[in-house]
């Protein structure tokens, strides 16, 4: 009598590459649900138009404002606290970094230069919406800090240096911790070039040079 042998070897082959199968499936389904996770939790920069508009010198509201002034000219809302203003001398190099979390310096306090302004000790936040007061900013975050198409802000400058050939000079200085982080002077001109850069993203949303008018 002739006895069957038992293809036990290719049975076994056939449930290896069956398990293999499945484990590949599995794990390509965990790969792409934890990838679109990552693509929903991750924020856009907005699609706002900023320009530069121009430099203000003045007293409003019975105090010394000075700084850069910017506006939204269309597109997505923008929000103060998510900014951050780069500025580079273009003849020296000499860059600065300002956020809104960076308050005021008080680092000069000190006998004023001839044509001189000083931003005055009453305000307490780096950016700040054209129409806002200072002191209420915060009461209301989502709207006080909120930038639509066609409104303003301000980046408060430490002081402000007339000059009679041009319009002048900003002087930022960053005092993080217990140093300076980042400080400079800068001409109010197409010399100086400035990003505004989205903080969540690290986007460039906004770029150009400091041409525009006194305010």
């Amino acid at each position: 009598m002739v006895k069957m042998k038992h293809a036990d070897n290719a049975v076994s082959s056939v449930v290896g590459v069956m398990l293999m199968v499945v484990v590949v499936v599995i794990i390509a389904g965990v790969v792409s649900v934890f990838a679109s996770g990552l693509v929903t939790d991750t924020s856009a920069a907005p699609t706002a138009q900023i320009k530069y508009v121009g430099v203000m010198d003045g007293v409003v509201g019975g105090v010394s404002e000075i700084g850069l002034v910017f506006e939204n000219a269309g597109g997505d809302p923008i929000y103060l606290e998510d900014l951050i203003l780069n500025l580079k001398n273009e003849a020296t190099g000499k860059e600065t970094s300002i956020s809104y979390t960076d308050n005021p310096s008080s680092l000069y306090r000190n006998v004023m230069l001839a044509g001189e302004t000083r931003l005055s000790s009453a305000f307490t936040y780096r950016f700040k919406k054209i129409g806002i007061d200072d002191t209420a900013e915060v009461a209301n975050k989502p709207v006080n800090l909120r930038v639509s198409a066609g409104e303003r802000f301000v980046v408060h400058a430490d002081r402000y240096i007339a000059d009679a050939n041009s319009q002048g000079s900003v002087y930022y200085v960053a005092e993080r911790g217990s140093s300076i982080y980042s400080d400079g002077t800068f001409k109010v001109s197409s010399r100086t070039s400035y990003t505004l850069v989205d903080k969540n993203t690290g986007s460039i949303i906004a770029s150009g040079t400091l041409v525009g008018e006194i305010l």
